[in-house]
């Protein structure tokens, strides 16, 4: 993916100073700037160690969302001005509000640092980076160190520093705490999960022999539980993020165009499937000693910013593929037409809710008994947010029209998600119902087994199990002759009874019988655990601004035991069973805790927004849904850089996967800055 993107950049941008006479190589152009490596070394000063300043520069971008462009040429030209060259180097990128760009002409001996009036950089700051920083380093001719030094500078000024470079060059700032943001300025407020930010490297941080010290060791169990379940929200939002992002590039460039992207995506899955488990451990019944909670809630806190950073990385090379700054159009058209389909599938799918209700009982429902109101309201965000996007464009703001983009892009994703989970459930819920029929019979064949041994005098001990399946029975042919069922708790309680009755018959029955038996159930039960745990997926994907750790907890977890039971099911049917049910418990339990999660949310997404904001206020346009959804949270405040009525002006946190943090996140004006260089 990298060397395709570099190859195009190389077609598009560097030939043209490839192919310049050897006489003009002495004074460029304003270059064009890489959005891979963020690095142009026209002047070939940086050598072997290019690669040390590319790493300086994505720590930066992990670290405080900050992007910083080095460009290295032999002189400035057309015009010679060092400012208004480094300006029109920035504007025709299009960098945003949170980028820098370091331009350093070798032979001419002249360098700038450019930002935009609208950094959270202050000329102040700027000043420092230049002069303790850049400056020494390029006096001594060292290029390579002097870009190291001030991305690491610059690191310190975004953390709240004066703009030096920190003790032991690790400069990166503290952990910022979450903010608490109106929208639109009424009594609905957001928490905002802020850009993380590495432990400084101070005297605090070390031991008296030197030796580095665990950063999170002087928190006490609640303030590791309080922000291992931040992370575990963050990161679990910047994935399901991540994919939908994901499948809109997959479906206009292919697979082939997005491999390292679904790479970082499994690294980053990985890491969750790790952390969720550590989380259930400490969630379950078994009392844990202090160790192993902060040894657990350590390895989350770890697990979780890794996940984050294996994402956040590859933001640079998804918006270089995906462009919405240029495509705003077609990506808005493209929203526009799937709007209208989803529009069609909102009607039908409406009939098909109107059709289960009559045929099967509330209880069975429960999951997308909302879904027809919830999507109508991501609907109409999809609308709000693309005309706003349109408004952008026609304003010139491209930079907020790819925000738009964005927001309504990931509310047509759950529009979708939404109405589609009605199909499912009618096909879950249809399934079911003949599977009762089956289960049914197989267990009344059972039970006549065992009674049969009771009559003969032969195993009494199988009475009590025999009357439990009898009572069972009976109230299920009982509800099927009152009217409406709810065929899914119906059949699981008709396979616990059978279950119970399995296993005082495994005694009795021969090892084979055991096995034959336990592949009967297992498939059934498997189908039971995938239905569950589709169902409440789409369920917390769609209201994730309002779900907690704990269900996430258990759906991670109950995905994981089916996993397990999938890939054992062929070679030992009697544990896969076992694990394939334990799936199916937590795939419910998550449920749930979703839906009391949700209730509980409920007065945030139904109150009225405030007046402004990017998508307008009054509480109209679907903003409700979108905040439930998590959409307002991930797409717009994580890649806003501003411009919407919250008060978040620091260009976003990092947990909206691929496209969220600040980086290149909106344009600025970058003329008239004449500070922030000179000759060295």
């Amino acid at each position: 993916m990298r060397s395709m993107l570099k190859r195009v950049l190389a077609v598009i941008g560097v030939a043209g100073v490839l192919a310049l006479p050897a006489t003009a190589a002495w004074a460029e152009d304003p270059v064009t700037l890489d959005p891979i490596t963020k690095i142009v070394d026209s002047a070939g000063v940086l050598g072997g160690k290019k690669a040390d300043v590319e790493q300086a520069i994505k720590k930066l971008g992990t670290d405080h969302a900050m992007t910083l462009h080095v460009v290295f040429v032999k002189k400035f030209e057309n015009p010679t001005d060092r400012v208004a060259w480094a300006a029109e180097v920035a504007q025709k990128a299009n960098v945003g509000a949170n980028a820098l760009v370091l331009s350093v002409a070798t032979d001419t001996r002249q360098y700038q640092l450019s930002k935009p009036s609208n950094s959270k950089i202050t000329n102040a700051q700027r000043d420092s980076i230049t002069s303790k920083a850049i400056d020494p380093q390029l006096r001594e001719n060292n290029y390579a160190q002097a870009a190291i030094n001030a991305a690491a500078a610059i690191g310190d000024a975004a953390g709240g520093g004066s703009g030096t470079v920190p003790s032991g060059d690790s400069g990166t700032g503290v952990l910022i705490g979450a903010g608490i943001v109106a929208a639109g300025g009424v009594g609905t407020y957001l928490y905002l999960r802020n850009r993380r930010k590495k432990s400084q490297a101070s005297s605090a941080s070390y031991g008296p022999q030197g030796q580095q010290l665990d950063p999170l060791a002087s928190l006490s169990v609640t303030e590791l539980r309080h922000k291992s379940g931040s992370l575990l929200i963050e990161a679990d939002d910047a994935i399901k993020s991540s994919e939908q992002e994901l499948g809109f590039a997959q479906a206009q460039y292919g697979d082939s165009a997005v491999g390292n992207f679904t790479k970082a995506l499994q690294e980053a899955k990985g890491h969750m499937t790790e952390s969720f488990k550590l989380q259930q451990q400490l969630d379950d019944h078994i009392p844990d000693t202090e160790e192993q909670q902060r040894s657990w809630l350590g390895e989350i806190i770890r697990r979780s910013e890794a996940a984050l950073a294996s994402l956040q990385e590859q933001k640079a090379d998804f918006d270089s593929l995906r462009e919405l700054e240029k495509n705003a159009p077609q990506a808005l058209a493209a929203v526009g037409a799937g709007a209208k389909e989803a529009d069609a599938k909102i009607a039908r799918a409406e009939q098909s809710l109107s059709g289960l209700r009559a045929k099967y009982a509330d209880s069975a429902l429960t999951q997308v008994a909302d879904n027809i109101t919830q999507a109508k309201e991501r609907l109409a965000f999809v609308q709000n947010a693309s005309a706003t996007g349109q408004e952008k464009l026609a304003a010139g703001e491209n930079s907020l029209a790819a925000v738009a983009v964005r927001a309504a892009e990931e509310s047509l994703h759950q529009t979708n998600v939404l109405i589609d989970a009605i199909t499912k459930v009618a096909g879950s819920l249809d399934e079911a119902r003949n599977a009762l029929e089956n289960a049914v019979v197989d267990t009344s064949q059972d039970l006549a087994q065992a009674k049969a041994m009771i009559q003969s005098g032969e195993h009494p001990e199988l009475a009590g199990p025999v009357a439990g399946v009898e009572s069972a029975l009976a109230q299920v042919k009982a509800e099927i002759q009152g009217g409406k069922i709810d065929p899914i708790a119906t059949l699981d309680r008709v396979e616990a009874a059978h279950q119970a009755l399995d296993q005082s018959l495994t005694g009795i029955r021969d090892q084979q019988e055991q096995a034959r038996r336990a592949q009967a159930s297992l498939q059934q039960t498997i189908m039971a655990a995938q239905s569950q745990i589709s169902a409440t997926s789409d369920y917390i994907t769609a209201r994730r601004g309002g779900v907690g750790t704990e269900a996430r907890t258990r759906l991670a977890e109950a995905q994981r035991n089916l996993d397990y039971a999938l890939s054992i099911s062929r070679n030992d049917p009697v544990t896969a069973l076992t694990y394939a049910q334990q799936a199916h418990s937590l795939a419910a339990q998550a449920a749930q805790l979703a839906q009391a999660d949700v209730d509980q949310f409920g007065g945030y997404a139904q109150q009225g927004y405030g007046r402004g904001g990017m998508f307008g206020g009054g509480g109209g346009g679907g903003l409700g849904g979108a905040i439930l959804g998590g959409i307002l949270i991930n797409s717009i405040l994580n890649g806003g850089g501003g411009g919407w009525g919250g008060g978040h002006s620091d260009g976003g946190g990092d947990s909206g996967g691929f496209f969220g943090g600040g980086g290149d996140s909106g344009g600025g004006d970058w003329g008239g800055d004449s500070g922030g260089g000179g000759d060295f």
